[in-house]
């Protein structure tokens, strides 16, 4: 069984608050494993676990970021496409939650 994911929006606080975007954090397990831009076209990018360790030339590192093709008009799209999909998400990558 797959579990759905989860999501969590932070803001900046601060003085300077007003000049950066919110975070749009994808969790699965209660662990990040991903995030959606904030501004439109609305991208999903998701830590997966490499195939091939010196894929990238890091040994020191087993995953990587990666950018779903999916773009979405809304933040709402973006999060439903992922809930719609999580088993074949999850069946193609090995999502990578840092446990």
């Amino acid at each position: 069984m797959f579990k759905k994911f989860t999501f969590k929006t932070e803001k900046e606080t601060g003085r300077y608050r007003s000049l950066y975007p919110d975070t749009h954090n994808i969790k699965l397990n209660k662990f990040e494993c991903g995030l959606i831009d904030d501004k439109k076209p609305y991208k999903i990018q998701l830590q997966v676990i490499k195939d091939d360790i010196n894929k990238d030339g890091n040994p020191n590192c087993d995953w990587e970021w990666i950018t779903l093709k999916k773009e979405s008009e809304s933040l709402q799209e973006a999060k439903n496409f992922l809930n719609e999909n999580h088993e074949a998400i999850q069946l193609k990558y090995k999502i990578y939650t840092g446990k």
